[in-house]
C-alpha cells in the first residue's frame, strides 16, 4: 500500500485520483488555510504507478526540494514532498518489508568506484552526499543522516539487501564518521568497515548497489616547522616530531603531487577563459555550477548537477542529467548520453569545451581537425553553386585570376616606359 506521511500520521492513497490540499474539494486535508483549496494531484493507476502533478499553474509543488514544472513527476519509495508548506513522505509499503540477507559470496569484496589519491583530512563542516546514480546531493546537518531503505531515512535507498536503518553519517570533532548499522554491511572505496570510519574528502561509501561520494570542508593542514628535515621535497616521516602530524604533512605532499588524469576538458569559448584546462581524474565526473560538482562551470546557462562523464569499457560518455539548457555533442543535443568519439566539442548550456580523452597527443588533435577540414573542403560542391572565395569556372579561384590581371598590367606599364624612352 501506498501512503503519504505526515510526521506521525500516515495517508492511504487508493487507486484513481487524490487531491491534495485544504478545503471542501480535497481528499487529503492539509492542517493550512482551507483558502488554498487543493493544491497538488496524485494519480494512481493499476499498475502502482504513482504520480504527482499540480493542481493548478499557481500552485507551488516540490519534490525532494525541486519545484514541480506543467508536467507530473512519478513518485519513489522515499520521495519528500512539499505541499502548502508542508513536507510529506511518500512510502511504498512493499518496500518496508524484511531485509534480504546476501551470502557471503554474494556481497561484492572489490569494484565501484573508489576515491583516487591520498585520504585528504576534512573539518566537522559543509558534509555533502552526492549520489553516483542520479546525481542527488544530500547535506549532512549537526545531527547527522541515516541512510536506509526506510521512507523515514534521510537517504532512501529502496532495495531489499538494504536495511531499514543501514548507516549513520554525522560530524564530530575530527571530522566525519559513518557507523554501520545494518545486516549486509557498508562500504567504503570498496572495502567493508567493520562498526565506525572515519571519512576523508571524495570517499565513496556503497550501500547495498547506490554509491555516494562523500563531501566537506577540507581541513586545514598545521604548518610545518623550520627545523623539518626534507629530501629531494618530500617530507620524511622518520624525521617529523609526531606521527599525527605526520600523517597529516605526508597526505598533504601526496595530494600536491600531479597525477595523470583520465580525460582534459578545454574551453573553446573565446574570452578569458579560452584554452583553460579542466583534469578529469575519476572515470565518474560529474559537471555543473554547483560547488561540489568534480567540473564546475561558473556559468548562468549550467544547471547546478548538468551531466556526467563516464568511462566504459567501450570508450566515454556524456550523461545529461536533465539539464535546463541541454548538453551538445559535436553540435547534436544530447538525449539522455552518447558517446565521445576522438576529441568532440562538448557544450554545456553556454560553455563550449573540447573533450580530450588520456593518450591523444596534440598532434592526433591537429591530425583530426586536418582530416576535419580536408573533409570540408572535398564535400561535393551542389551544381550551381559556387564556393566561398573560389570562382565556379576557374580552378585556379578568383585570387589567382586577380594575380594574373595585375600581371599583364605591370609587364603593358613596363613596355610603355621602355618604348617611350626610345622615343
Amino acid at each position: 500500500m501506498a501512503v503519504l506521511q505526515l510526521n506521525d500520521e500516515q495517508f492511504p492513497l487508493s487507486e484513481g485520483i487524490i487531491r491534495i490540499g485544504a478545503g471542501a474539494d480535497a481528499d487529503l486535508v492539509l492542517p493550512t488555510d482551507a483558502a488554498l483549496g487543493v493544491q497538488a494531484v496524485i494519480e494512481r493507476t493499476g499498475d502502482h504507478a504513482v504520480a504527482i502533478r499540480r493542481a493548478a499553474p499557481q500552485s507551488e509543488v516540490r519534490v525532494n526540494g525541486v519545484l514541480l514544472g506543467a508536467e507530473p513527476t512519478p513518485l519513489m519509495h522515499g520521495d519528500k514532498v512539499e505541499v502548502a508548506g508542508l513536507e510529506l513522505r511518500y512510502a511504498d509499503e512493499s518496500k518496508r518489508g524484511a531485509t534480504h540477507y546476501m551470502s557471503s559470496e554474494a556481497i561484492p569484496s572489490d569494484g565501484g568506484v573508489r576515491r583516487t589519491g591520498a585520504a585528504r583530512p576534512v573539518a566537522p563542516s559543509g558534509g555533502r552526499l552526492v549520489s553516483l546514480v542520479d546525481g542527488k546531493e544530500y547535506e549532512v546537518p549537526d545531527k547527522g543522516l541515516v541512510i536506509g531503505r526506510d521512507a523515514g531515512c534521510d537517504v532512501v535507498v529502496p532495495r531489499n539487501e538494504v536495511s531499514r536503518r543501514h548507516a549513520e553519517l554525522a560530524p564530530t570533532e575530527d571530522g566525519y564518521v559513518v557507523r554501520d548499522t545494518s545486516s549486509n554491511g557498508v562500504y567504503v572505496n570498496g572495502e567493508r568497515i567493520q562498526g565506525s570510519h572515519r571519512l576523508a574528502r571524495a570517499d565513496v561509501i556503497r550501500v547495498g548497489g547506490e554509491e555516494f561520494r562523500f563531501y566537506a570542508d577540507v581541513l586545514s593542514p598545521t604548518p610545518p616547522s623550520a627545523s623539518i628535515a626534507t629530501k629531494e621535497g618530500v617530507v620524511l616521516r622518520s624525521e617529523l616530531p609526531t606521527p599525527s602530524l605526520a600523517d597529516t604533512l605526508f597526505n598533504q605532499r601526496v595530494v600536491e603531487t600531479p597525477q595523470e588524469p583520465l580525460a582534459v576538458l578545454e574551453v573553446l569559448n573565446e574570452g578569458p577563459s579560452k584554452g583553460l584546462r579542466y583534469s578529469i581524474r575519476t572515470p565518474l565526473a560529474q559537471v555543473g555550477r554547483g560547488p561540489n560538482n568534480d567540473v564546475r562551470l561558473s556559468d548562468e546557462s549550467v544547471s547546478e548537477i548538468h551531466a556526467k562523464l563516464q568511462r566504459r569499457d567501450d570508450g566515454w560518455y556524456a550523461v545529461d542529467m536533465n539539464s535546463t539548457n541541454g548538453t551538445y555533442v559535436g553540435g547534436s543535443r544530447v538525449t539522455g548520453e552518447r558517446r565521445l568519439d576522438g576529441t568532440p566539442d562538448v557544450r554545456f548550456g553556454g560553455v563550449k569545451l573540447r573533450f580530450i580523452p588520456t593518450g591523444v597527443t596534440p598532434d592526433d588533435e591537429l591530425q583530426e581537425r586536418a582530416a576535419r577540414g580536408s573533409d570540408e573542403r572535398n564535400r561535393p560542391v551542389p551544381a550551381g553553386a559556387v564556393r566561398s572565395g573560389v570562382d565556379a569556372e576557374s580552378p585556379g579561384g578568383g585570387t589567382s585570376r586577380m594575380l594574373w590581371i595585375l600581371l599583364a598590367l605591370v609587364v603593358a606599364a613596363a613596355v610603355f616606359f621602355v618604348l617611350r624612352g626610345r622615343a
